[in-house]
């Protein structure tokens, strides 16, 4: 049985989430995949070698996450990395006003690499360690706040809470095997950062069929 390729691994995986890929967003990925390989052979992006592996645990991954976004019209990606999930969910939703905030120089030279090559409008990067106390300087000013698996629990809300509007929602991306003491610091803090309950929703990605466990509180 031959290997499907990752372009329509993509799309058909994308489809199954109920998502249709533009012409447009297709010629980006395909050109994020290659610009992936070629910088991850100088500079260290993502473990994964294969445009397959890229395509079904970053691209896939990072696209699951669209319907828990609602139509936010803002979002905060916290530790993005290569741009997962953040950049993947502003190539799906071109209104998206997007902030990256990506703490390894590398990295966000990478992001603002794509971004000018895509001339991608309403997407800020910066390259920050983000702390808490930084996190309240910058103010509330997101609908949504993501982090892809970046941060313990706990640290990631202390984090998100600021940055968040009202009725705002922080999601945090986890493994399948979060443990219950990092739940359970997580969950003596939301109290006094101003956040709800911990909201818990199982996913499968598509292609793969692995696991993942979606973390929410809302503002």
């Amino acid at each position: 049985m031959t290997r499907k390729d990752p372009l329509l691994l993509l799309q058909e995986g994308a489809a199954s989430l109920g998502i249709s890929l533009s012409p447009q967003a297709l010629s980006r990925f395909e050109g994020y995949l290659q610009e992936l390989q070629t910088w991850n052979a100088r500079v260290n992006l993502t473990g994964l070698k294969s445009p397959r592996d890229m395509v079904i645990k970053h691209f896939l991954d990072s696209l699951a996450v669209l319907p828990f976004l609602d139509d936010a019209p803002s979002l905060a990606d916290l530790g993005s990395g290569a741009g997962f999930p953040g950049l993947v969910l502003k190539l799906v939703r071109p209104d998206l006003a997007l902030t990256l905030v990506e703490s390894r120089g590398k990295k966000a030279a990478f992001l603002e690499y794509l971004v000018t090559l895509w001339q991608l409008p309403g997407v800020e990067i910066i390259q920050a360690h983000l702390t808490p106390r930084l996190a309240k300087a910058w103010g509330s000013r997101f609908v949504a706040v993501v982090s892809r698996a970046a941060f313990p629990l706990k640290r990631f809300m202390e984090l998100a809470a600021p940055l968040l509007l009202p009725g705002g929602r922080a999601l945090a991306l986890k493994g399948p095997e979060l443990p219950h003491r990092e739940i359970e610091a997580a969950r003596q803090r939301l109290a006094s950062l101003h956040l709800g309950v911990l909201e818990f929703q199982e996913n499968r990605l598509p292609v793969s069929g692995e696991a993942r466990l979606y973390v929410m509180a809302q503002k």
